[in-house]
C-alpha cells in the first residue's frame, strides 16, 4: 500500500478508536457523551492530522511535501475518524443503548425550555416551536450524520491550515 494511503489509514483508525474509547469513558463516568464529545473533537482531530501529515512528510517523502499531498493525507485521516465514529454512534444509539438517545433528546428539550424567552425573542415563536419539534424528532441517524458533518468540517479546516504550515518544497538553486 502506498504511504499516501497507509499513513492516514493508520492515524485515522487510531483516532477513531480513541474517539470510541472516549465515548465509553464518558458514558461510564455518568456524562452524556452525545453532549460532551464535540469538545473532544477539537483536540483529537488536529493532533492526528498534524502527526499524520508530519509522518508522511518526514518518513516517507524525504522531508518534502506539496500542499495537495498534505490535503490528501489529512482528508483520509479525518474522513476515517468521522466515518468510523459515525457508524459506531449510529449502531450504539440504534441498537445498543436507545435510552441514551432519549436522554439526549430530553436534555436538549430541557435546555430549549429553560431558554424559551431568550430564544423566542431572538428567533420568533414559530422558529422556536419548529426547533423544539425538530429536536423531539431526533433519530440516531440524525446524530450520526451530524457528527460526521461536524468532524469533516473541523478536519477540512484544520487540514487546510496544517497542509500549508507543514508543506516543504525542494530548495531551488
Amino acid at each position: 500500500m502506498k504511504p499516501l494511503f497507509k499513513v492516514p489509514l493508520k492515524f485515522g483508525l487510531i483516532g477513531a478508536v480513541i474517539n470510541i474509547a472516549m465515548f465509553f469513558v464518558q458514558h461510564w463516568t455518568g456524562s452524556n457523551p452525545l453532549m460532551e464529545m464535540r469538545v473532544f473533537d477539537f483536540f483529537i482531530i488536529p493532533v492526528f492530522i498534524f502527526f499524520g501529515i508530519k509522518e508522511y512528510r518526514d518518513t516517507f517523502n524525504q522531508g518534502l511535501m506539496e500542499f495537495w499531498q498534505g490535503m490528501t493525507v489529512g482528508f483520509f485521516i479525518y474522513g476515517s475518524i468521522a466515518v468510523l465514529y459515525s457508524i459506531f454512534l449510529w449502531v450504539a444509539l440504534q441498537f445498543a443503548d436507545p435510552d441514551m438517545l432519549q436522554s439526549y433528546i430530553t436534555e436538549s428539550l430541557n435546555v430549549i425550555k429553560e431558554n424559551k424567552d431568550l430564544l423566542t425573542e431572538e428567533m420568533g415563536a414559530e422558529s422556536y416551536q419548529s426547533s423544539y419539534d425538530e429536536v423531539s424528532k431526533t433519530t440516531a441517524l440524525d446524530l450520526a450524520t451530524d457528527s460526521l458533518v461536524k468532524k469533516a468540517g473541523i478536519g477540512f479546516l484544520l487540514t487546510s491550515v496544517l497542509s500549508t504550515v507543514l508543506k516543504k518544497q525542494p530548495k531551488k538553486n
